[in-house]
């Protein structure tokens, strides 16, 4: 299993997202300087999840969990979830979910 940090804000320096990822103990951060990857995937907010399985098909997108501005608690975590399920060798259940966090900035 792989994990990566994709950083997709167009706004966003290197030197700043060093910063963040020291911050959060990231051991690696890509950065999406032209927002290719963030436009292929579709993706809206930070953070935005996405589960790829070992022959590359997307299988799970969305929501890290069911956090949001109404309910400050997560009680399911969706992305946990995905993972635990294609180890299993399930297709997670659901496969999308609608992904809550700031707006990605784009470019102009």
């Amino acid at each position: 299993m792989v994990w990566w940090s994709i950083a997709a804000n167009a706004n966003e320096s290197l030197d700043l997202l060093q910063v963040i990822a020291a911050e959060r103990r990231l051991p690696v951060v890509l950065h999406d300087t032209y927002q290719e990857a963030t436009n292929l995937y579709g993706a809206e907010t930070t953070p935005h999840a996405f589960v790829i399985d070992s022959q590359g098909v997307l299988r799970y997108r969305g929501a890290v969990n069911d956090r949001s501005f109404r309910q400050r608690t997560a009680t399911r975590h969706y992305l946990r979830l995905a993972v635990e399920d294609l180890l299993a060798g399930v297709l997670p259940e659901p496969a999308e979910t609608h992904p809550y966090g700031c707006a990605i900035v784009r470019f102009g």
